[in-house]
């Protein structure tokens, strides 16, 4: 599970420490790294385990599968196909000896030239975000939920 949001400085090759709590927990699974793409929800890189990447594929293939209602769903590569898009755009990206990473330039356009980048943990997978989009997405995101918490305790926000 992966929890918190930290703070990590880029380096002037670009290298930037994962989080040892999360390293940990990723090189349990026996990949020393994790599968990373540009996320649909913001300017982020989604990452996950190689297990919890697999366990998308499989749900996003069950669904192809689900909505054509054959197999052959998953031998075409059509705007219809989410997992063929997901696997074409997907990048293992492995920590060097010391921990760190490098963001191929696919990944990197995402986060843009930034000195600092933030490790957020979202329970099953984290993202990685540039300071500057962080600072933002994170006040609209506390003030999302504080505005859900008030209105299910019936009070104004």
């Amino acid at each position: 599970m992966f929890l918190s949001t930290f703070m990590m400085k880029m380096d002037k090759k670009g290298r930037i420490s994962v989080p040892a709590s999360w390293r940990a927990q990723l090189s349990g699974q026996g990949f020393d790294g994790f599968i990373a793409f540009p996320s649909i929800a913001g300017d982020a890189i989604d990452a996950r385990s190689l297990t919890a990447f697999q366990t998308l594929m499989d749900q996003l293939r069950a669904d192809t599968k689900a909505r054509s209602g054959t197999f052959e769903a998953e031998l075409f590569t059509d705007a219809d196909n989410p997992a063929a898009h997901l696997s074409s755009i997907a990048v293992e990206v492995g920590f060097d000896s010391e921990g760190r990473i490098s963001l191929p330039p696919p990944l990197k356009a995402v986060v843009g030239e930034c000195e600092q980048v933030a490790f957020v943990g979202r329970h099953e997978f984290f993202q990685i975000w540039g300071e500057q989009a962080w600072t933002r997405q994170a006040q609209s995101e506390r003030e999302a939920f504080r505005s859900r918490v008030l209105a299910r305790r019936g009070g104004a926000s």
